[in-house]
């Protein structure tokens, strides 16, 4: 009888052990989701984050191919509860706010931070790739003439009355805040017989083919490397900042504080860490993601390949 106790308080045991050591494990296992919207960078950046985020121990369900809005629309329901979002996005689109150009990149960031802090979301310190409108000139045109900086395109517009061949798009061309403010705030002006417009995209086609000096080009396209454009400097901060910046929920930061460290590792892979933004800083990380894009836009590489790369490459993960 005592035997057949004693071999019953094993079993017992046994399973109790078995059973609290299968909680325990359950209860140690970290998951986490994240999104990413459905454009090349933030491909990469979604592949970034999941893997920098598994090598730190973490069950990562990364959704791909979203929209601006499905990506927020998620993040505030919280079928979503990580990203990198666009800090200009952010604060015009989703918080409907207004740009004024005497904001300048931790201006709008301080500003997107605090206000969606009353919304359960906490905002890290940004990359400043400043994926945004800008203008572009081939090396050799921007060497002959001195032009480093959009004041620089702007006196040179000046000493030549505007007769200086530009290709924007025809959007940017006509609304208030692109163009006809852009000549205003720098003080130059393109004549009509000067300035071509077309459909999205058409002013890059119309750069690489030199129909024009200077082209309408956004921050991080992978063009401006194939071809080593210059991107000039927007030095006196017209253009809003779209510097991505990984968003959290509160609650997965209070459940894992251990996930803002982690990704403040990425950012800070990037040229200016954790200092504030100037245009030199804003260019080298624009520099950089035009590679990063390049190699899956021209080189044919996957996004989570290129994102593996990179994290290897500046040791954030193992090979």
């Amino acid at each position: 009888m005592w035997r057949l106790i004693s071999k019953a308080l094993i079993w017992t045991c046994t399973v109790a052990f078995l059973v609290a050591g299968t909680a325990g494990l359950a209860a140690a296992k970290k998951e986490v989701v994240v999104g990413c919207k459905n454009f090349t960078e933030q491909y990469i950046v979604g592949q970034m984050m999941k893997q920098i985020l598994e090598d730190r121990g973490f069950d990562v369900d990364l959704k791909a191919d979203l929209t601006s809005m499905a990506l927020r629309g998620g993040l505030e329901s919280g079928d979503l509860e990580i990203c990198a979002e666009y800090t200009g996005t952010a604060w015009m689109t989703h918080l409907k706010n207004e740009y004024t150009p005497e904001m300048g990149h931790m201006d709008v960031f301080e500003q997107v931070k605090k206000a969606d802090a009353q919304n359960g979301m906490t905002w890290l310190h940004p990359i400043w790739n400043n994926n945004t409108y800008a203008l572009a000139c081939w090396q050799d045109f921007a060497d002959a003439n001195g032009l480093d900086s959009l004041s620089d395109f702007a006196a040179y517009c000046r000493e030549n009355d505007g007769q200086v061949s530009t290709f924007v798009d025809f959007e940017f061309s006509t609304r208030p805040d692109g163009l006809p403010a852009l000549e205003e705030h720098y003080d130059f002006h393109i004549p009509e017989s000067h300035l071509k417009t077309g459909a999205p995209g058409a002013s890059i086609l119309g750069l690489k083919n030199k129909q024009a000096k200077v082209g309408m080009v956004f921050g991080t396209d992978a063009a401006i490397a194939e071809n080593n454009w210059v991107v000039l400097k927007d030095d006196k901060s017209f253009f809003p900042p779209y510097d991505l910046a990984p968003c959290i929920r509160d609650e997965v930061l209070e459940e894992y504080p251990e996930v803002e460290d982690i990704l403040l590792e990425l950012v800070g892979s990037f040229p200016g860490g954790d200092q504030e933004a100037t245009p030199d800083l804003v260019a080298e990380a624009q520099m950089v993601w035009q590679e990063l894009n390049a190699k899956v836009d021209i080189e044919q590489m996957q996004p989570r390949e290129v994102a593996h790369e990179y994290l290897v490459e500046h040791g954030l993960i193992e090979e």
